[in-house]
């Protein structure tokens, strides 16, 4: 249900924001505004959830952490990226919004190769 309730404050923040927009666009803007920090609320209270689902997985762990906090950095900075690009994507900037997007996937591609060179050690030694 919250699901619904996101999709339609999205829904009337946007037709409201255009059609204040008509009138003077820095309503539109404000509008706007207000609607994005509402879906962060939204999604924080879900991040709160996998947190909690984390601290779980940590106990199972038990020493290895950092691959832990490594899969926390990717997805917070895949959030922010996308947060990011959108409002520039918005402003009417869409080649720095294309940038954002791209040092995103490469900081998260930089953040996986200690993974990865972890894996390929962990196969190495197998053989």
């Amino acid at each position: 249900m919250d699901m619904v309730r996101a999709g339609m404050t999205g829904v009337v923040g946007v037709l409201l924001a255009v059609s204040l927009k008509t009138h003077k666009a820095e309503y539109g803007i404000y509008v706007a505004v207000a609607v994005c920090f509402v879906m962060l609320e939204y999604t924080t209270r879900y991040f709160m959830q996998i947190l909690s689902g984390m601290d779980t997985l940590r106990g199972y762990l038990r020493d290895n952490y950092n691959y832990l906090a490594l899969l926390l950095k990717a997805v917070g900075a895949t959030y922010a990226c996308e947060f990011c690009a959108g409002i520039c994507k918005d402003a009417g900037y869409a080649g720095v919004a294309g940038q954002v997007e791209m040092l995103g996937k490469l900081y998260i591609l930089s953040m996986g190769m200690p993974v990865l060179f972890s894996l390929m050690e962990s196969i190495q030694s197998i053989m």
